[in-house]
């Protein structure tokens, strides 16, 4: 491995967040208000400790097989057949996920900034600039994210300071608990989604020479920051909205951005859209990018397994925007989907690893 080609604490910490930020960010706090009102941050805070486990598996994972990547760590533990058949359910399992964020993503696209641009095209130009990025080298592609997290962030938290202007009504946030501690949990699945992503660690084997204990610290600041960002997010709508208001507002975030009002820009919510643009592609990005990892390497193969992954996602986001029907049989599909690929899977795989002796001694 070139060293030139190796990624930094700073750079995975960078890459983990803009993985993590994304289009679930805009409508979390309306769907966990649905589910436990004024507790939707403790939801948040449950959600971020689960992440935070699931990190710890995928560490253990990169420790045991360094410089190893997930789709040849499923053939060393089980073996090139049944490895390769667990490399298959993943792509499917990331293809699903990376196809359901591509309608999200159209989706809002056409409703906040081209209502009258066709499905088609706009699901075009999202692909396009995905796969064009995707067969770049992996470590292009994650300096990519680092690029756009050093960009974004910093306007993000310029627009959540921006956001204290707004009349805040704290009483919002009373009774703390008051949901329960069993729906408060059940909840955390809605966050949990929203934070996904960090699936790319699964992948960063070959990229890394790093002490595993910073790397560790590096996933858990990482999650940390997602953590405390969305809880400020959340906490701010509760506080914004009465419960009823938030309970039917899609995309609260935007709703409470439009509020906003300066001198030189007037819809405040459009501009931020169109700047969030980048990390909610990012997300389609992210998933197209490990799908076709978990079957391919690098090269030449890699790259056409990109396209054609590209092309699937892309048939299948544009014959879903028309069929709502098609899109209620992704929502039902996607959480087991998500289960299977994103946290039992990885699981699994450590145990055997554990149950079966299995390691790569790092020469």
């Amino acid at each position: 491995m070139k060293s030139g080609r190796l990624l930094t604490k700073f750079q995975i910490y960078l890459m983990i967040i803009q993985a993590q930020l994304g289009l679930g960010m805009l409508s979390l706090p309306n769907i966990l208000e649905k589910q436990v009102n004024q507790d939707a941050w403790i939801s948040v805070l449950v959600a971020s400790v689960l992440v935070q486990i699931t990190l710890v598996i995928y560490w253990l994972l990169i420790k045991r097989f360094p410089g190893t990547s997930y789709h040849e760590i499923t053939k060393m533990i089980n073996g090139p057949y049944l490895g390769m058949i667990i490399n298959i359910v993943n792509y499917v399992g990331y293809m699903i996920i990376g196809t359901y964020t591509m309608i999200l993503l159209v989706q809002l696209v056409n409703d906040w900034l081209l209502p009258f641009t066709p499905v088609w095209a706009v699901a075009l130009l999202i692909i396009g600039l995905s796969m064009y990025l995707v067969v770049q080298d992996y470590a292009v592609f994650a300096r990519y994210l680092v690029v756009l997290s050093v960009v974004l962030i910093p306007i993000f938290l310029l627009v959540v300071i921006a956001l204290f202007q707004i009349p805040l009504e704290p009483r919002n946030l009373r009774p703390v608990g008051g949901a329960g501690v069993l729906p408060i949990i059940q909840a955390s699945q809605g966050a949990l989604f929203a934070v996904l992503g960090f699936e790319i660690l699964l992948f960063i084997g070959p990229y890394v020479n790093i002490k595993n204990s910073k790397l560790l610290r590096t996933f858990s600041l990482s999650n940390a920051t997602i953590a405390a960002l969305y809880i400020i997010v959340v906490v701010l709508c509760i506080m914004v909205f009465s419960p009823d208001v938030l309970k039917q507002v899609r995309e609260p975030v935007l709703y409470m951005i439009r509020s906003l009002s300066f001198r030189t820009v007037d819809r405040l919510d459009l501009l931020f859209v169109f700047i969030w643009l980048s990390p909610m592609t990012a997300s389609v990005m992210i998933y197209l990018l490990i799908a076709s990892k978990s079957l391919m390497d690098e090269g030449k193969p890699f790259q056409i397994t990109v396209l054609l992954s590209g092309a699937i996602i892309y048939i299948a986001a544009v014959s879903s925007s028309y069929s709502e029907e098609t899109l209620q049989l992704y929502e039902q599909i996607l959480q087991y989907v998500i289960y299977t690929v994103v946290f039992f899977l990885p699981a699994m795989l450590l145990l055997l690893s554990y149950l079966l002796k299995k390691k790569k001694v790092n020469t």
